[in-house]
């Protein structure tokens, strides 16, 4: 763990960023989590999280604020990762907390920007790939239909996904590696 941070972050921007976006973090991954614990955890992380990154400040405003998110979202899915049970959305949710979520600009934003984001990753896949995780994912065929519409064998179309389901966690850890660029200048 690093014992300071870098010289170009302003702690007083950071701090005006917990302020602002701390309590909706934590309400976030509170409806995500199973404990107020983990949840408390998790917000803690994400802004050590950011006094570590050496790239961290040299973000705009948004792009620290979507950063902040997107850390936040990894770190409740890390969770989920390593065992924890998820509740139902039914423990989790009621109608008009629903509607507060889904109405949340910044969320709307976060959400329009990693879809825009998984685009582009899918974009730099071969051809095939692409018609094969568009079939799998938007289509929901199965492999054995997929096989059948492409002309391949079945067995070839699982090794395909899977294929291109590595090469997408490359181009997403190229991604978080390398800063906000997402990498995709070639």
């Amino acid at each position: 763990m690093k014992q300071s941070c870098p010289a170009t972050l302003d702690r007083s921007q950071l701090a005006q960023l917990y302020h602002k976006l701390a309590p909706k973090i934590l309400r976030s991954v509170q409806r995500q989590v199973s404990s107020a614990q983990d949840a408390e955890d998790i917000l803690i992380e994400v802004f050590v999280a950011a006094l570590e990154s050496a790239s961290f400040a040299s973000l705009s405003e948004h792009d620290q604020q979507a950063w902040l998110w997107r850390v936040a979202q990894n770190k409740v899915i890390d969770i989920y990762r390593r065992g924890h049970k998820r509740p139902s959305l039914t423990d989790q949710f009621d109608d008009s907390s629903l509607e507060e979520i889904s109405s949340d600009p910044e969320w709307i934003s976060i959400q329009h920007e990693e879809v825009d984001h998984l685009a582009q990753l899918i974009g730099r896949l071969p051809p095939l790939q692409q018609q094969v995780l568009h079939l799998r994912f938007s289509e929901n065929l199965r492999c054995a239909q997929i096989a059948a519409k492409v002309g391949k064998q079945e067995s070839s179309i699982r090794a395909l996904i899977s294929r291109a389901l590595k090469r997408l966690r490359q181009y997403h850890q190229e991604q978080e590696k390398g800063g906000h660029d997402y990498g995709l200048t070639e």
